[in-house]
């Protein structure tokens, strides 16, 4: 989730670091002859770098722990780490890695305690503070970002933040974090809101309203950072006044969904009776055996809804969800303020 280009261990090739959904940073190694697989950043001691929360690759399950956790500080919630970044933190010659945490709005380290060259990290999360208190992104973090917003040579840290993802309730933002302390030591100041938190309820995509992931760049070339962010637009179209032709008409397609929607149903629910009384494995399988058996039937239902959907829609719109790209112009230097416009 927001890969960053990065010579991460010193070898003057260029790395992808990376936070994925699994809960761990990874690395994928650049070299003369192009990229390696990716591979998870390791601790120390050799294991997996995670929160609270984690996928568990041997079990195929999601799975939790707290032998990660910052030492004297119990989470509130659970926490499951999708975005990263490295960044010389404590000016030593070496990266330490910044971790997002999805499930809140809590950002964390985890220090090199090895070499630029041969990476060792702490075996426990540490909290990361701005302006003297732990970060606290409204929202949840998306992604994690380096920029240097004002031009004065040291790394600046943008939060993207996720939002409700679906709900009505508020939305995701962009959030900076300046750096005012220095090349050897970094410190951030109080937060900075770049773009609010979105309140959702338009009736036209017109903002990024859930997971917020931003990136900078002098997009139109007038001397400043730009703001470039990704992610969903979540609106509800106007209602639309029907005749008295296709009022009949959405009547007819209503009742051809629910009857589609029932005959998928009755296939799920004898799936269920046929595994009930099995125990987990057993179960699994025996489950993953029918659904194939099924699996035509139910695609055929999936495209039959669908085709009654595309005819219904534009006489009852539903609520959408669609993702852009935004560009977000910098009007500190540059022409007169633009509306930002999806891509």
């Amino acid at each position: 989730m927001s890969p960053q280009f990065v010579d991460f261990d010193a070898d003057g090739q260029l790395d992808i670091v990376a936070g994925i959904f699994d809960g761990s940073p990874h690395l994928v190694r650049g070299s003369a002859k192009g990229w390696g697989a990716p591979e998870q950043i390791l601790d120390r001691d050799g294991q997996r770098i995670v929160g609270n929360a984690f996928w568990n690759f041997d079990a195929k399950k999601w799975d939790e722990t707290d032998r990660c956790d910052p030492p004297g500080h119990k989470p509130a919630k659970k926490g499951l780490l999708t975005s990263a970044v490295a960044l010389d933190l404590d000016g030593d010659g070496d990266f330490d890695l910044v971790l997002g945490d999805h499930y809140t709005g809590a950002v964390f380290v985890r220090r090199n305690e090895g070499t630029a060259t041969a990476p060792k990290f702490a075996v426990k999360n540490e909290v990361l503070h701005a302006d003297g208190k732990p970060i606290d992104v409204p929202g949840t973090v998306a992604t994690v970002r380096l920029v240097d917003w004002n031009g004065d040579g040291l790394q600046d840290l943008a939060c993207g933040s996720m939002g409700d993802p679906y709900g009505t309730a508020a939305g995701g933002g962009v959030f900076l974090f300046l750096n005012v302390g220095s090349k050897s030591k970094v410190e951030f100041g109080e937060m900075q809101t770049l773009l609010a938190t979105s309140m959702k309820g338009a009736t036209a995509p017109t903002r990024p309203d859930v997971g917020l992931h931003p990136d900078f760049a002098d997009y139109d070339g007038d001397g400043d950072l730009d703001m470039v962010v990704g992610g969903y637009s979540l609106w509800s179209p106007p209602a639309v006044v029907l005749t008295a032709a296709q009022e009949d008409r959405v009547k007819v397609l209503r009742a051809e969904a629910a009857e589609l929607d029932e005959k998928s149903s009755t296939i799920h629910k004898a799936i269920i009776a046929a595994t009930k009384g099995l125990d987990k494995e057993a179960a699994a399988a025996r489950r993953s055996e029918l659904l194939a058996e099924k699996k035509d039937a139910l695609s055929a239902l999936s495209k039959q809804r669908q085709v009654v959907r595309k005819e219904l829609d534009p006489m009852v719109p539903g609520a959408k969800r669609e993702s852009f790209v935004w560009i977000y112009e910098n009007l500190a230097v540059g022409p007169a303020d633009r509306p930002a416009q999806p891509r």
